[in-house]
């Protein structure tokens, strides 16, 4: 369980990274480089995609000891899952843009509706998700044992 501890407080160092990547771009170039990585190569996007939702099932039926068997580690599965969804609606934007293939694809209206919606959520709270989810790594890093946290 060591190993999914630490990769997920780096899935969500990396996930607030590609956050804050628009307030703090000018000053870390690192955060340009890792967005440019992401957003134009379609492996990295799944694999950010498919970590997220490994993590997620992970850290729900195998929290660190002594929290409780099921949702020990509450915040870190929360901040896995926004950043699967963020992860999910960049791919959808990004592939209807025609960044990753040639064709254009057509969907339902349902579907843009809440995709729309849930980017949109997203984005204009980008900043302050971001440092919630650097305080979520940080804590969960310092207390990995802590129930509930």
């Amino acid at each position: 369980m060591l190993q999914v501890y630490l990769l997920t407080i780096g899935y969500l160092l990396i996930g607030s990274g590609l956050l804050l990547v628009d307030e703090y771009g000018g000053q870390y170039i690192l955060l340009i480089r890792l967005r440019r990585t992401v957003r134009s190569n379609l492996i990295v996007s799944v694999l950010l995609i498919v970590l997220g939702l490994l993590l997620s099932v992970a850290k729900f039926s195998y929290p660190i000891p002594p929290g409780p068997v099921l949702i020990g580690d509450l915040l870190p599965l929360v901040g896995c899952i926004m950043l699967t969804v963020y992860h999910t609606t960049q791919l959808v934007v990004y592939k209807r843009q025609g960044r990753f293939s040639t064709e254009e694809e057509h969907s339902d209206e349902d579907e843009v509706d809440m995709l729309k919606k849930t980017g949109s959520l997203i984005e204009t709270h980008k900043r302050n998700l971001g440092f919630v989810l650097i305080g979520i790594a940080v804590l969960h890093f310092l207390f990995p044992g802590a129930v509930l946290l």
